[in-house]
Formats: C-alpha cells, structure tokens, sequence
C-alpha cells in the first residue's frame, strides 16, 4: 500500500538530499502542504484522477447541480436509477441541439424518466436534464471530487499510484523554487514543473489512445 510518507521518504527527500528525519532543509508540514498542493492541481488538470461514481437525486427542473454533493464537475451521466437498480440510460447532447429542437423544452412536462442530459459550458458543477425531472427518482453519475487533505505520513496515497511520480515532481518543483535568489535552483525548479505538466499530459494521451472504444476499433481491424 502506497502511503504519503512513502512519497515524500523514498521519492522527494532522497532527490532533495534531505533523508534525516522529518527533515532539515524542508521540514514535514511544509512537504505535506506542497503533498495537497499537488493532489488538488492534478485533481483540477486530469477530473478523472479523483472520480467516483455515485447516485445523484434529481429535483424538480431542468437545471441540476453537483456542488451539494462535494464534487467539483460532472464528468458522466450513465442512467437512470430505479430505485437501487440500473434504468434507462441516458445519453448526453448539446443543449444548442435541445434549444434549436425546442426553445421551450425547459417549461415542458415533467417526468421521473431522463432521456438525455447535457453539461453546463460555463459551470462545470451544474447539468442539464430532458425532459424536466419532477423531482421523484435519481440517477447515476461519474463526478470529479477533491481530494482529501492529508496531514500524516502514515495516510494512504489519496490518488491512482500512477500519480505518485506527478506528485514528487511537483513538490521538487515547489522545494527548488523556494531559492528565489538562486539562478541555479530556480532551473531546477522549472526543470522538475515541466516534468510535472509533461507527465500530466502524457497520462490524459495514455487514456485517450486506450479508452474502450479505441481498443474496440484496433480490435476490428
């Protein structure tokens, strides 16, 4: 199981030479802070590094919203919930499309059943659901969340452990920038940050080319 300290001892102290104790140079708190700096950054770049997938209640209307539930965006409406078992599933569309299609259809009838759905452009907490709901039924829902804030060596890794070499390189990158007067250490403080964003993006390529629907199509050719 891979911990915080594991992160901070093995990856962040032994390239910063610091491997004593709670440290010297960059003492705990100050790793730990940059530790939840990182996991939140990460959390905001790649949504899917702190996702869940839950039952959201519907109220009564088209326009819905996460932010009660803690989540920071809507990352996937999968279907319609009856009761504890999976419903109708529901498909997501442009709200241009619904308004072209209907530029009324937000003060049609209300129903318990979501055909389709569609994210807000602006707000990315906040959807939309056709028809209206009447407030009655629920449905199922992959939304981003923040990650916890840690405050112990001993906590577990809060993200994918393929995030684990994202996080170290990010806090190098805050560690070396402390030395605002130093040419040197400023290089190696952006040096470490572009490896951080590199890596970031290589990671949302990597889900890209290996989602299902592309291994579905290499698989037909």
């Amino acid at each position: 199981m891979l911990t915080v300290g594991t992160v901070l001892t093995n990856r962040v102290r032994v390239l910063l030479r610091d491997i004593d104790d709670g440290g010297v140079q960059w003492r705990d708190p100050e790793l730990l802070q940059w530790f939840n700096e990182a996991c939140a950054e990460i959390a905001r770049v790649r949504p899917e590094a702190c996702s869940g997938t839950s039952t959201f209640m519907l109220k009564a209307g088209s326009k819905q919203s996460v932010a009660a539930m803690g989540a920071s965006r809507v990352l996937e409406v999968v279907c319609n919930m009856v009761g504890d078992d999976e419903g109708r599933s529901v498909r997501r569309v442009d709200r241009s499309t619904l308004d072209n299609e209907d530029p009324n259809w937000m003060a049609g009838p209300k129903t318990n059943t979501v055909f389709r759905y569609s994210a807000s452009l602006t707000d990315p907490r906040s959807f939309y659901v056709y028809p209206p709901s009447d407030g009655t039924s629920g449905l199922m829902m992959v939304v981003g969340t923040t990650p916890p804030e840690v405050t112990e060596l001993t906590e577990v890794f809060p993200l994918p452990t393929m995030y684990a070499a994202c996080v170290a390189n990010y806090i190098l990158y805050r560690a070396f920038g402390k030395f605002t007067e130093s040419e040197a250490m400023q290089a190696r403080a952006q040096g470490y940050y572009s490896i951080f964003t590199a890596q970031v993006g290589d990671t949302q390529a990597s889900m890209e080319s290996d989602n299902a629907v592309t291994r579905d199509v290499i698989g037909q050719r």
